[in-house]
């Protein structure tokens, strides 16, 4: 049976893991290994994930690759190596032993590959690691290792996959399938009731010589073997197969190698997408190793894993020893993997066996990457495969730029650092490419201050900040219409913006609007009519992501001023800010005022006000109103019948009076804040932008101004 293998280090979350089954597994102990040194941004790590029947050991079994000058190199990085939760090296598994002093055996549960990630992200986070340079993964590693690329493409930098697959081909699934048979047809299997040194030895060698053939290529048995006998009789060949299985009885549980096998043939990363539009989703750089007498995952496997991952290399290895070549043969590929891993950033080249795409990618600058949008929006840019590329992303740090293309999942994280290639935001118009899409997913106004000049150089525009359409830049703006992407701006991508203009271009002219365009606010209110005090509603907001941090501005009601003027603007009716009426939800602070002390203030202000609301029947809303010639916004209390009454959290609502639907208002609502729904609305513009950048126009369209 199993013994921890030296330098195990254990660690034991406080908290249950919950598995994919829906089963919460308590105490979930983690056995682990590392070496070497984090440097200060915690982020030179290589995450090494093993193979079926592996430990977290990498120094012992793939020592070609393990030590100083080579790809593993514990001198210049920070290696991590998890075992596998259901192994039986260290972490939580069925040979493990609960709380009540009796091991798990069958009743632990069965898990995925999923549930392994989900695990070693919990000694991720135990570690205060920031970022991962390269998750490695041989086999089932290599499993893991897409599967950490698809949930976090924003810490995983380089991934390499030897001798894998996205999912578990049929065959394997089969040769997997009859192992475990084998070990359950044992009769010391006892429905994996066994006690722990009584096990079923039996079917799980036979089990393992199975699998171990498959391991292994018909020309090196017969190169190694042939037909040669031992002075017994026995063939050279059988007898080898023995001693390999009775080399795993002694080192392995047999409800782990169950398990284990359940999770891989459990595992197809392509199970409810194509495998085109499910590998798109991963833009992690990525080099993919074949072994040419892989049998298990053969060429053909890796070669179509390479086309469809939008930046991946493919690395063919030419060797006799089958799938088993990812070991033994770990020394031809190490020089190609250490450079993949320092060759830098950016895309990598297409090599042959992959497959360019059938267009030019738009390009796309980010804006904002390191911000809670931006954080959001990156992997759904990463999932849209070869329709974009990532050209360039910035923050107050400064812009990073590389037309080649840079990865979603890393480039954010190398804003977070010290590169030294980061440039003045100022640059970004002419060192981006002619037609670069442009996201800004941030609310400065020195970003939207660019707005203008980076049209007139021919990009295109996609923002939720409305600071530039709710000032004195409008007009100039107006001129790149069609290159403009702004449905954020308002309601977070609720259709209010675009119901104004597709009524405006059929000749619909806008009479009246109420509208509750706050998040913060709509959620705010609906606290305090919950009973919620005011200070912890605000607190809840800023933690939600529907306020910023400082949520003074957000309560005092400019930004919803600046949506209503944006409305109405696209509309065609102008009117100057200070014509729109201000009433904040609450008052300013006083100078040297503690935000405690001012939220409580607000508390004191609202709650009789709130209370007698709920005794006549109404509820308070912060309100966006105009009736075709004024303008005002302000907190109102509403009958609980109006349709403003009707809102909750953090939704969005607009009544449109318009001469088409004068009997009975337009009618848009839905959730109109948080991070999420912004950068999908982000995405949406900037699907909708026309292909190319036409020439600013001439004309601009006349506005209705109200005196």
């Amino acid at each position: 049976m199993s013994s921890n293998p030296p330098g195990l280090r254990l660690y034991t979350p406080a908290s249950p893991l919950l598995l994919e089954s829906g089963e919460a597994l308590a105490a979930p102990t983690i056995g682990f290994h590392t070496w070497g040194k984090l440097n200060a941004r915690r982020d030179n790590v290589i995450w090494v994930c093993h193979a079926l029947t592996a430990s977290s050991d990498v120094a012992s079994w793939w020592s070609s690759l393990f030590g100083p000058g080579k790809v593993i190199d514990p001198q210049r990085y920070f290696i991590v190596c998890a075992n596998a939760l259901g192994s039986c090296y260290g972490s939580i598994g069925p040979s493990s032993v609960r709380a009540d002093g009796r091991r798990w055996g069958a009743d632990f549960p069965e898990v995925t590959i999923g549930d392994l990630v989900s695990h070693q992200q919990l000694l991720f986070e135990h570690l205060g690691l920031r970022g991962i340079e390269l998750v490695l993964g041989g086999s089932m590693g290599g499993f893991q290792a897409l599967e950490w690329a698809r949930r976090e493409p924003n810490r995983v930098r380089r991934l390499a996959l030897v001798a894998s697959s996205w999912r578990q081909p049929a065959d394997a699934v089969a040769l997997a399938e009859l192992q475990s048979a084998i070990v359950r047809l044992d009769p010391l299997f006892n429905d994996g009731r066994y006690e722990h040194d009584q096990g079923p030895q039996q079917g799980l060698a036979l089990a393992r010589q199975l699998g171990h053939h498959s391991y292994r290529s018909d020309r090196e048995f017969d190169r190694r073997f042939g037909r040669q006998r031992r002075e017994d009789g026995r063939l050279q060949v059988l007898s080898y197969l023995d001693h390999q299985g009775q080399k795993l009885v002694k080192r392995f549980d047999a409800n782990s190698y169950l398990r284990l096998n359940g999770a891989m043939n459990g595992f197809d990363l392509a199970a409810r997408l194509s495998p085109a539009r499910a590998l798109a989703a991963i833009n992690t750089p990525t080099l993919v190793v074949s072994i040419s007498s892989d049998r298990l995952y053969p060429p053909r496997e890796q070669a179509q894993l390479a086309r469809l991952l939008p930046q991946a290399e493919l690395l063919s290895i030419d060797s006799t020893r089958g799938h088993d070549g990812f070991l033994a043969d770990a020394a031809a590929f190490e020089a190609d993997l250490r450079r993949f891993l320092q060759g830098g950033g950016g895309a990598i080249p297409l090599r042959p066996g992959n497959v360019a795409p059938a267009r030019a990618p738009r390009p796309v600058a980010l804006i904002g990457a390191t911000g809670r949008v931006g954080g959001a929006l990156l992997p759904l840019l990463a999932a849209q495969g070869e329709r974009y590329q990532l050209v360039a992303v910035a923050n107050r740090g400064g812009l990073l730029v590389d037309p080649a293309g840079l990865s979603p999942g890393s480039a954010a994280a190398r804003l977070s650092g010290d590169d030294a290639s980061l440039r003045p935001l100022s640059q970004a118009g002419r060192l981006l490419p002619t037609g670069t899409a442009i996201i800004d997913a941030t609310a400065a106004a020195q970003v939207a201050g660019s707005y203008p000049e980076w049209l007139d150089q021919g990009h295109a525009l996609v923002a939720a900040n409305k600071l530039a359409f709710a000032g004195p830049q409008w007009p100039r703006l107006q001129r790149h219409q069609r290159q403009l992407g702004i449905s954020a701006v308002v309601g977070a991508g609720l259709p209010i913006l675009s119901s104004v203009r597709r009524l405006r271009n059929a000749g619909d002219r806008l009479l009246g609007l109420q509208a509750s365009l706050s998040g913060t606010l709509n959620f705010v209110l609906d606290q305090l009519h919950l009973g919620v005090d005011f200070s912890a509603a605000v607190e809840q907001a800023v933690a939600l992501g529907l306020a910023e941090p400082d949520p003074a501005a957000d309560l005092q009601g400019e930004d919803v001023a600046r949506k209503l003027l944006v409305i109405l603007r696209a509309a065609d009716i102008e009117i100057d800010r200070e014509r729109i009426s201000l009433a904040p939800l609450v008052d300013p602070a006083l100078p040297g005022q503690a935000v405690r002390e001012w939220l409580n203030a607000a508390e004191r202000h609202w709650r009789p006000r709130i209370d007698q609301a709920l005794a006549e029947g109404r509820r308070w809303v912060y309100r966006a109103q105009f009736d075709g010639s004024t303008a005002q916004v302000g907190p109102v209390a509403v009958a609980l019948d109006h349709p403003l009454a009707q809102t909750r959290a953090a939704a969005n609502l607009a009544l449109l009076e318009t001469e088409f639907h004068r009997p009975q208002p337009l009618l848009v609502a839905g959730n109109g804040a948080g991070p999420k729904v912004t950068a999908a609305a982000l995405l949406a513009d900037l699907a909708e932008l026309p292909a190319a950048v036409p020439a600013p126009a001439e004309s601009v369209i006349a506005l209705r101004r109200i005196a």
